[in-house]
């Protein structure tokens, strides 16, 4: 009997390996393909990568209930704020779209409409449930994406393969666009583009949109060339000396990271995107200055790739950021409307400030208070991620949201000045979180399910290792 019980037991873990091999590989194939139709900003793709998601996260859950894995009760110690907090968002998401709940609260269209039509209609909060739904179905997998990411990057092994295999992605997407580009094809594989011709935008319609996922690729690939060419800087010796390390070995090895900087970074740039730019700067100036301050690399070391780094930002604008350069003359005249727009949000937020109009519904919910002035355009977005979720779920709701994003920051942050081996992936995830918080303020990109899948990939394969950080520094 005992030998049976042993038998099912060995039985049981090793279909909970095999299970857990299949997410992990499913998840990095969710991430490599996620970009591919038009950034998965289609109905058919986001419903499709859900569906995905939704089925990687019940493989692993069963994978949990035969062999738990080691680390679970440190793993939900750490998790467990934001996960309560993301509960909370998704409770009262769940409640706007719900008919009949809290009638006094309903958005005032349901009342107006039953009088109109002659017919009663259940209340909601949000005033198109069809839209909240749809746009909770994607909020949650941003979030299985997450779960599933930072628990399978506890393991250091899995950790170095997501960043490397993020780093192959990111490069082929930059390839592709600039073949595309460089061919002189207005196209997004066999399709004509209907906007931002002229512009790179690889297998994304938005150039706004490729530039945050070119600006996560570029520092992805800088920080992982870093790690490479620290070895030889760790070691010390002459400028003549480390040169010929690098000539002997160095750079054969460092050949993937090294081809990533170059393309992504040339990418970014032919997208024309000002704040796409922008941001990804920043990021990158980040990932320096936490490599100079941190333990990973020597002051000397930091210190020329900062220099390097202004260097080749000057040099790389200099010779591929014509565009860019001719999309910032145009700032002014353009940053008046966005922020007539998004006064005009805010201010139609105050009417709705505890509920919100409903998530996801920000087109439909915004066209009442649009003036002389914004009425040309559709707006089918915010143009603003933070103010957009404020005009969907409340005051309230967007504060839980930015509380969430707070905590793994500073914890992911933090974590890099006290990590003994795990610093690389510390810095892409502060670094990549810099560039989506600076870039949301000024677009949609977050929203885009290719762009928001990966930023979320990446964040939590950071939050992951900071949870081993700190237990290994105890």
């Amino acid at each position: 009997m005992a030998d049976r019980a042993f038998a099912a037991g060995n039985g049981g873990k090793k279909v909970a390996r095999l299970l857990r091999r299949i997410v992990f590989w499913g998840l990095l194939a969710l991430v490599a393909l996620a970009p591919l139709p038009f950034g998965s900003n289609l109905p058919w793709a986001w419903s499709l990568l859900s569906l995905w998601v939704g089925i990687l996260v019940v493989l692993d859950a069963i994978a949990c209930l035969m062999s738990p894995p080691e680390g679970e009760r440190r793993f939900y110690t750490r998790i467990k704020i934001p996960m309560i907090l993301f509960f909370i968002v998704v409770a009262w998401i769940i409640v706007q779209a719900t008919p009949g709940i809290v009638p006094a609260i309903a958005h005032p269209i349901w009342a107006e409409a039953s009088a109109q039509l002659g017919i009663e209609l259940a209340p909601r909060v949000t005033i198109a449930p069809d839209l909240t739904w749809d746009a909770l179905m994607v909020l949650l997998a941003y979030a299985g994406v997450f779960w599933l990411s930072a628990r399978y990057g506890r393991k250091r092994e899995n950790a170095s393969t997501m960043l490397k295999f993020f780093v192959l992605v990111s490069t082929v997407y930059a390839v592709y666009g600039l073949i595309v580009y460089f061919g002189g094809w207005e196209t997004v594989f066999w399709y004509d583009k209907t906007a931002y011709r002229g512009d790179l935008t690889s297998t994304f319609i938005n150039r706004n949109s490729y530039a945050t996922y070119a600006a996560i690729g570029l520092v992805a690939s800088l920080v992982y060339l870093v790690k490479i060419l620290a070895r030889d800087f760790r070691d010390g010796g002459t400028a003549r000396q480390i040169t010929r390390k690098m000539l002997d070995g160095t750079l054969v090895s460092a050949w993937l990271p090294l081809v990533g900087v170059l393309t992504t970074g040339t990418a970014l740039m032919l997208t024309h995107s000002r704040a796409g730019f922008v941001s990804g700067m920043i990021g990158v100036f980040v990932a320096l200055l936490c490599f100079r301050f941190s333990k990973m690399v020597s002051p000397r070391f930091g210190n020329v790739m900062i220099a390097g780094a202004v260097l080749l930002a000057v040099g790389g604008f200099a010779i591929s950021g014509a565009g860019l350069e001719k999309r910032f003359e145009y700032l002014e005249g353009d940053q008046q409307l966005r922020l007539h727009l998004y006064d005009a949000v805010a201010a139609a937020g105050t009417q709705a400030l505890s509920t919100g109009y409903g998530y996801g519904t920000f087109e439909p919910g915004f066209r009442p208070f649009k003036d002389v002035k914004l009425s040309p355009l559709t707006w089918s977005l915010a143009h603003d991620s933070y103010l957009e979720f404020y005009f969907g779920t409340g005051f309230y709701g967007f504060v839980i949201l930015f509380v969430i994003f707070l905590v793994v920051f500073y914890q992911v942050t933090k974590a890099i000045f006290v990590a003994r081996k795990d610093s690389v992936y510390l810095i892409v995830g502060t670094s990549v979180m810099c560039i989506v918080g600076a870039h949301a303020l000024t677009d949609f990109s977050l929203q885009i399910p290719g762009m928001g899948i990966t930023f979320i990939f990446v964040s939590a394969a950071a939050f992951s290792r900071m949870t081993m950080a700190e237990h290994g520094r105890r």
